[in-house]
């Protein structure tokens, strides 16, 4: 059980509550609390971040998707919303963010293991996609300064654009040390000299 993800179910219905506490507890997974409330909603999620919500649209101090998207802004969490077939709008409107199922009211209990496998498996993958992004704006960056540190090298000590790579490189595996690092100290001392 301590490998079980950890869920929080928020509903201001308390017997929607407990049909989905009851199913996730049935399927291992653990119930890490329940809310009937936005405000708590965003309380449990500061307090410990669950790792998958199971929330209704409305509840009665606020809109549940807001707080979704509000408690996702700094680290996203997998959701899945518990509606009635009225409100797919508002579901719509939650899945262009990072909502990535749905559950129709009243609820078939044999409908929630799919539904959570599905969003967990969505959300890897979207946590792989993120990653990769960041990789990929990663190697931009360190690619633009590498190359920025190359016209310094081709500049100053007039070598063609090859050979001022090979440098670096040189430079690089001389000290150890990673090509963009070079690149970055070769732009500090070109910068201080030209001050």
């Amino acid at each position: 059980m301590a490998d079980a993800v950890k869920i929080l179910v928020a509903h201001s219905d308390a017997e929607v509550r407990q049909t989905l506490v009851e199913a996730i507890e049935g399927l291992d997974y653990q119930v890490q609390g329940q809310v009937g409330t936005h405000a708590g909603l965003l309380e449990q999620c500061q307090r410990k971040r669950p790792e998958l919500i199971m929330s209704g649209v409305d509840l009665p101090d606020g809109d549940a998707l807001s707080a979704l998207i509000e408690i996702s802004k700094e680290e996203p969490i997998p959701a899945i919303v518990v509606t009635q077939s009225e409100s797919l709008q508002d579901v719509e409107r939650a899945i262009q963010d990072h909502v990535m199922a749905y559950l129709l009211e009243p609820i078939e209990p044999e409908h929630i293991q799919p539904t959570i496998y599905l969003v967990l498996r969505r959300f890897e993958q979207f946590e792989a996609l993120h990653e990769e992004v960041q990789d990929l704006r990663q190697a931009l960056a360190d690619r633009k300064i590498i190359e920025r540190a190359k016209g310094i090298l081709m500049s100053q000590s007039k070598l063609d654009e090859g050979d001022a790579f090979r440098r670096l490189q040189k430079l690089a595996s001389e000290k150890r040390r990673k090509l963009v690092d070079i690149a970055n100290a070769i732009i500090t001392a070109q910068e201080a000299m030209s001050d």
